[in-house]
C-alpha cells in the first residue's frame, strides 16, 4: 500500500507575508462585538475571521502595532 502525502494548508503571516504550514503559525480571531479584539486561538477551533502570525521575532514585535485586523473584522460593513 503507497503512503499518500497528506494535504498541508498553507496561511500567510500577516506582519511579513510569508507562507508557512498552519501548524507553525499563531492563529488569533475578531472577537465581535463593538469594540472588537483579537483573541489567541491556540486550538484554531474558534469561529470568525482568523488572522496568522509566524513565530519570527521580528513579526512578533510589529505585530502589536499592526492595526490592518480592525478594518478586516468589520467585514460587510465597507463604505458605511
Amino acid at each position: 500500500m503507497e503512503t499518500q502525502d497528506r494535504h498541508i494548508p498553507l496561511r500567510k503571516c500577516i506582519i511579513c507575508g510569508r507562507r508557512f504550514p498552519k501548524p507553525e503559525l499563531t492563529r488569533y480571531v475578531c472577537s465581535g462585538g463593538d469594540t472588537p479584539q483579537l483573541i489567541r486561538d491556540d486550538k484554531g477551533t474558534l469561529p470568525g475571521r482568523g488572522f496568522y502570525v509566524c513565530f519570527d521575532e521580528e513579526c512578533g514585535k510589529r505585530f502589536p502595532k499592526y492595526k490592518g485586523w480592525r478594518r478586516k473584522c468589520q467585514g460587510g460593513k465597507h463604505g458605511k
